[in-house]
């Protein structure tokens, strides 16, 4: 079967990233298949994950991003010279390279991509990377909401409907916003690396990770955070990433004395190992479309606490087996919960043993042929 995945860059670290080439490498590696990414920017000097040398690797060379931050009128170039300039390529690729399946990862391709039929007969798959509505989720203002909610018609009422089938990730998501639609299939990522094995030393280290943006929602948990303080000054918070909150987040952390206590440690590239590190895992999302960090820190050992955000928390988490759901915006709740694992280890051990079996799931032994059987069908 011949399978080629769109999507804008393999280059900048994310879950799209990760989760497309682990997929690509898995199905790549079965005999019959042959796999292509296409991408639209230019290579750099490494991927985010190692690419499969069975996968072909195609970079149109669209390069959406490179000159649409400088301006108003650069981002409208972006929307149509470049979006043409990308419609013309990929129609190229799929012509020369005639696929079987062809999957858009929600990217740059998502709203034209179908559109292409006349040139490939392939089946083509959109894959939703984040939850229905995270446009009206994201933005702020009543432009912001009219603008998101403009987009949120022209894609679901007139673009995705081209589609053969639609991938969402949780059970949440399709229930809550596509339980009418009968193209809707649910496959979650899958966990795109082996977890090392934990040290099994104590830690006093509750960890998260997450780009420094509003949907993460990190000001949350720093405040729920001095409240855990207040009752254990000797742990402390390891917060992951990076981006354009940084400072933002830093003047917070100072300006509540916790300077000694919370570290913005920046982005790791092998989280995995320093999550192996730590005792709690929290997130404070505001939205999600999975959450596939859960699914890492899980393979790590560790109890997630986390905000019951749509979509993702509440169908990888089981409340109070393996870690533990708290509405979102609820700082004293979720600093509670952070204190009762703090301070009963057993309970701490029994989850994180618990979340370890959970995240076996999520592996793409179990990922992939869900994958295959959807293709054949």
């Amino acid at each position: 079967m011949k399978i080629a995945y769109c999507t804008d860059t393999l280059w900048h670290p994310g879950g799209i990233q990760s989760a497309t080439i682990a997929k690509a490498d898995a199905l790549a590696a079965m005999a019959g298949n042959e796999v292509w990414i296409v991408t639209t920017e230019c290579p750099q000097a490494s991927t985010v994950l190692p690419v499969s040398d069975k996968v072909h690797v195609v970079a149109l060379r669209v390069d959406y991003y490179a000159d649409d931050w400088k301006s108003k009128l650069l981002l409208l170039k972006s929307l149509i010279v470049n979006r043409k300039r990308h419609r013309r390529q990929l129609a190229n690729f799929l012509r020369e390279t005639r696929p079987d399946v062809v999957i858009s990862t929600g990217t740059s391709e998502k709203f034209f991509l179908p559109r292409l039929r006349r040139v490939c007969s392939a089946v083509f798959i959109r894959e939703m990377h984040f939850t229905k509505y995270y446009r009206r989720l994201a933005s702020q203002g009543l432009a912001g909401q009219l603008a998101a909610r403009l987009a949120e018609f022209w894609d679901y009422h007139i673009c995705i409907r081209r589609y053969d089938r639609i991938v969402v990730l949780t059970e949440e998501d399709r229930e809550r916003y596509w339980k009418k639609n009968r193209k809707v299939t649910v496959i979650p990522d899958p966990l795109t690396r082996p977890a090392p094995v934990p040290s099994g030393s104590p830690s006093k280290s509750v960890l998260t990770a997450g780009r420094f943006v509003h949907q993460k929602n990190h000001a949350s948990l720093i405040r729920a955070w001095q409240q855990v303080h207040a009752v254990h000054p000797d742990w402390s918070l390891t917060i992951y990433g990076e981006g354009g909150l940084r400072a933002d987040l830093q003047m917070q952390i100072v300006g509540a004395g916790l300077d000694g206590s919370v570290r913005l440690a920046g982005y790791s590239d092998d989280l995995l190992s320093r999550l192996s590190e730590g005792a709690i895992f929290v997130l404070t999302s505001l939205y999600e479309g999975f959450g596939m960090v859960i699914t890492e820190a899980m393979s790590c050992g560790l109890p997630v606490v986390s905000y019951a955000c749509p979509c993702g928390p509440k169908d990888i988490i089981s409340d109070g087996e393996d870690g533990f759901l708290v509405p979102v915006g609820d700082e004293t709740r979720l600093s509670e919960r952070i204190c009762e694992l703090i301070e009963n280890e057993g309970l701490r051990k029994r989850m994180g043993a618990a979340a370890l079996e959970k995240s076996r799931q999520y592996s793409l032994d179990r990922i992939i042929p869900m994958w295959m059987a959807l293709f054949k069908q």
